[in-house]
């Protein structure tokens, strides 16, 4: 399906095939999850924010991947409207007059036994009119631009699952950033909580609390690449965990012209993903209770080997960008279950998790992280740029030579280990020259670097 809408609308793979991952993780919603440790489950949400130009075939494609989503939406409106709001509407007027009758009996004077019935009776059909009012709106599989507040509510009504679609997410991101804000700062909390599926509240003015247990939210948005550049750019956002939970990429799409002969997306591939799309929703994303995905003990070690390369990046050249680096492996296990519920549709959750699945969803991920790597470069190499003036200014007043140790207690890293990471790249980039000594008296070798020669 992918290939097929890239093919027609003349737009990279790479929007093409972010926009089918993006509506497959949808589909499933909260409905699937994947045992990724000991007492650790994880979901295929993902908020996915590709960047195409302006006029570029962003919207086409998106509407060519989402259009099953959005007529499984139209049609259970349409089915909400004719078979269930009737009802619904005759069972709150006829609780409105039994609440309006029982309250003037009350009203008769009644005391003792007869007034505590009464209570009882009005408790139970207030009760029950507020569960009918609760079905009140209409079922949505999607939204886009909303408050926070509102998100909370929309998700409350709807089995707390909502996918965010927009071809063009100008306005999600200025919410984000905090347009809403009375206190003029990022608004991400209920994205954050979302995602990973915690407990939420929320509290409006004038209104009562809107409580959610395990939220669940898929996100999908489209943004001009100067947009994705600036919130990249939002030090609040990265530090509360929004950006790294977003998978990014630029997908290089540009204005095209239009062509003769371009074939359409063909039959048997549209309806072959509108079935997809349509069992992953009914079997998972409509489900009361999520199934359990299973994977191999040979995805199990690929995910494990995934996990342990990256814990040594850390530790290594990515200490600075640590914090983007800790989700790389899970967004791996969440592209997992999407493939995996891909490949098996509505049996998905009955079937363990191949090796070679594991495998191209650690490549996807690796892929989405070096794009990220890619976007966050100029702003990396400013940032070690200041770094690195404070080391050589360090050594300026020390001709000698300085020491890891040396870098620490200048407070230009927290710890040893980011000194010597640091130190080192440095030599490695002819910045300074590292000696390596050992004290006659000593056993541990102490490395001393001095200013490069140029």
């Amino acid at each position: 399906m992918a290939r097929a809408i890239a093919l027609t609308e003349r737009t990279p793979e790479t929007l093409a095939g972010c926009c089918v991952l993006g509506i497959m993780s949808a589909s499933i919603g909260a409905g699937l999850q994947i045992t990724s440790g000991p007492n650790r489950v994880t979901r295929g949400n993902l908020y996915i924010m590709p960047s195409p130009e302006s006029g570029s075939g962003k919207s086409e494609t998106l509407r060519h991947a989402a259009s099953p989503l959005f007529v499984h939406e139209r049609d259970a409106v349409e089915h909400w409207q004719v078979k269930s709001l009737p009802s619904l509407h005759a069972e709150a007027e006829l609780l409105e007059s039994e609440i309006g009758r029982l309250k003037k009996e009350a009203s008769k004077g009644k005391t003792g036994v007869e007034r505590e019935e009464i209570r009882n009776q009005l408790q139970s059909k207030k009760k029950a009119l507020a569960e009918v009012e609760a079905k009140l709106h209409p079922p949505r599989l999607c939204c886009e631009d909303v408050t926070s507040e509102k998100l909370a509510v929309m998700l409350a009504h709807n089995q707390e699952q909502l996918a965010s679609l927009s071809p063009d997410a100008g306005a999600i991101v200025n919410n984000l950033l905090g347009r809403y804000s009375k206190l003029d700062r990022t608004d991400e909390g209920i994205y954050l909580k979302a995602f990973s599926g915690d407990n939420c509240r929320v509290d409006r003015q004038g209104r009562e609390p809107v409580l959610i247990q395990r939220p669940c939210l898929t996100a999908h948005w489209l943004v001009q690449p100067d947009k994705l550049e600036t919130l990249l750019a939002k030090a609040e956002l990265t530090d509360g965990g929004m950006i790294p939970r977003l998978l990014v990429c630029h997908t290089r799409a540009m204005p095209r012209p239009i062509v003769d002969g371009v074939a359409g997306i063909p039959a048997a591939t549209a309806s072959a993903w509108a079935m997809l799309v349509g069992n992953l929703i009914n079997t998972f994303r409509m489900a009361d209770e999520p199934e359990t995905i299973e994977p191999t003990e040979e995805a199990r070690q690929e995910m494990k080997v995934h996990h342990n390369g990256i814990v040594k990046r850390r530790l290594a050249d990515l200490r600075d960008v640590t914090t983007y680096a800790a989700r790389w492996n899970e967004q791996a296990w969440r592209i997992a279950v999407c493939l995996h519920a891909g490949l098996h549709g509505e049996h998905a959750g009955k079937r363990t998790l191949a090796a070679d699945t594991a495998s191209s969803a650690i490549t996807l991920a690796d892929w989405f992280a070096e794009e990220q790597l890619r976007i966050l470069a100029r702003g990396r190499h400013a940032a070690r740029r200041v770094k690195w003036d404070e080391v050589l200014a360090l050594l300026a007043g020390t001709p000698k030579g300085i020491t890891a140790r040396d870098v620490c207690r200048a407070r230009i890293v927290g710890s040893a280990d980011e000194a010597r990471a640091l130190l080192a790249q440095m030599e490695a980039d002819g910045e300074v020259t590292g000696k390596d000594s050992k004290p006659e008296s000593g056993v541990h070798i102490t490395r001393t670097f001095t200013k490069a020669r140029k």
